[in-house]
């Protein structure tokens, strides 16, 4: 079976054109009217929209100044964030250094505007092989220690919460490490909606607005939007099989901005999945389900309400969940304030759980395939959960894997389809075909067989990265 690139190219432009895809945005909406009618298109049976409640959020005017300067400073509203009052205000700002609780205590912030040093996470392959099933790296290019920065953790947001519980006006993060220079980062995403208004700086205006608040200077910020509750939803389809079992392969359909990486990407490979199968003259004994889920940037909901909503019906007919995120390539920051791209893939892991049989099937296939950079990360490795869209599939004791990637680049607009490895968009969509035929004929209980959660355990406690406001505020 081949899997043209071209076509699957046209997909993805074709969905990134749809906009910013934001969880229940219109241009959301319209992505997902348009997946539904592929999958019509298809043959797909039994194709519906199922309603995933989201918080929608969408802000207007984001604008920071220094008031002794008439310039704005470039900014950013923090996604989720709240909204300033309507009145114009210059609040004094305080810098509070990390943001440390020790720093906090020395400040007085209340009424004033807070400014805090951002640092991210270290996505580290050293501590990635270390925790890996197998690994195909035939070039031998994943090296041993940092990748580079994991822009999509941030350690010392809870400074955040600090500036909410200790009463001041607004909250201002500067973004020094970035590899970029730019203001624009939609981190976080859990979908929770805050209370104090918040926008991050660039970091090439890091030491100007570091410097105001340390001298007490007052500043003008304004960020005003809209935020209420609207139904997104996620996108499913069913191709029968000759039993009542089934392989259910997943993508998230939303994305910060009209990203193409993240993840239109994936969605190219599940479109090329459903027309493979549906057109393939040798049937499966198994059913197809794919879902394209909504709210991966709002805590991961679609996949979590998929699971809810179908547990002791659909759900326990599922013996084996796949997830496609991220057919990217790599970059690094340049000496322009741009990324500069390396040449090489970007280094992938393929979460999975210690399940004899489906880790057998992946690595022949990978390396079948020829997927370098890869490694097969143990599911559990980072948290009570793998960081993946699909992981409430594995957390419901389902077989899975999930192929994702991590690039700079996500969660922010350069995300644009010359970013998508073009070459490996055949090669990720051929290496879950075969896998999916193989697993096919393996029963149920074999595929099964060293899940570290079962199917009646109860469900798994909140990842670190999508810890509600509560657990910051000890309310």
């Amino acid at each position: 079976m081949t899997f043209p690139a071209a076509s699957m190219l046209a997909e993805i432009e074709r969905i990134v054109s749809f906009g910013i895809r934001r969880p229940g945005y219109e241009e959301g909406l319209k992505t997902e009217q348009y997946l539904l009618e592929r999958f019509n298109e298809i043959g797909l049976r039994d194709t519906r929209l199922e309603p995933v409640p989201v918080n929608y959020w969408r802000p207007s005017i984001t604008r920071l100044g220094i008031c002794e300067s008439t310039l704005d400073i470039p900014c950013r509203a923090v996604p989720y964030t709240g909204w300033t009052e309507p009145a114009v205000r210059a609040p004094k700002a305080v810098y509070v250094g990390d943001g440390s609780a020790a720093e906090y205590d020395a400040a007085d912030v209340a009424g004033k505007l807070v400014v805090a040093d951002m640092h991210f996470g270290d996505f580290n392959a050293s501590h990635l092989k270390a925790g890996s099933h197998f690994i195909h790296d035939p070039g031998d290019t994943i090296p041993d220690g940092p990748l580079h920065c994991a822009n999509w953790l941030i350690p010392n947001f809870s400074a955040y919460y600090e500036t909410w519980k200790r009463g001041a006006t607004g909250f201002i993060g500067l973004l020094g490490e970035m590899p970029i220079d730019g203001c624009e980062l939609y981190v976080p995403y859990d979908g929770f909606l805050k209370k104090t208004p918040a926008a991050w700086v660039g970091r090439e205006h890091a030491a100007a607005v570091r410097s105001a608040a340390a001298n007490g200077e007052p500043f003008h910020f304004t960020s005003t939007g809209e935020g209420r509750t609207v139904d997104s939803h996620n996108v499913v389809g069913i191709l029968p099989g000759r039993t009542d079992e089934f392989i259910l392969i997943t993508c998230h359909h939303d994305a910060p901005y009209a990203s193409a990486v993240e993840d239109a990407s994936g969605l190219a490979a599940l479109l090329a999945l459903a027309k493979a199968f549906a057109d393939s003259a040798e049937p499966l004994e198994r059913g197809l389900i794919f879902l394209a889920s909504s709210g991966h940037f709002h805590g991961g909901i679609g996949c979590r309400e998929f699971v809810a909503k179908h547990r002791g019906s659909l759900l326990e007919k599922i013996v084996a969940a796949i997830g496609v995120e991220h057919i990217a390539e790599e970059v690094q920051g340049g000496d322009d304030g741009r990324y500069a791209k390396t040449g090489q893939a970007e280094t992938r892991a393929l979460f999975v759980d210690k399940t004899p049989e489906l880790l057998r099937v992946l690595e022949e296939e990978v390396q079948r395939v020829n997927l370098s950079r890869t490694l097969a990360v143990d599911a559990y490795l980072f948290g009570p959960e793998p960081p993946c869209d699909s992981a409430p599939f594995f957390t419901a004791g389902i077989p899975s894997v999930c192929h994702i990637s991590g690039p700079l680049y996500l969660f922010d607009p350069h995300d644009t389809i010359d970013m998508v490895r073009q070459e490996d968009l055949p090669k990720v969509t051929e290496l879950f075909y075969r896998v999916i035929r193989r697993i096919d004929t393996i029963p149920a209980v074999d595929l099964a067989k060293g899940t570290t959660r079962q199917r009646n355990d109860p469900p798994a406690d909140p990842p670190p990265w999508f810890l509600p406001p509560e657990f910051f505020l000890g309310d």
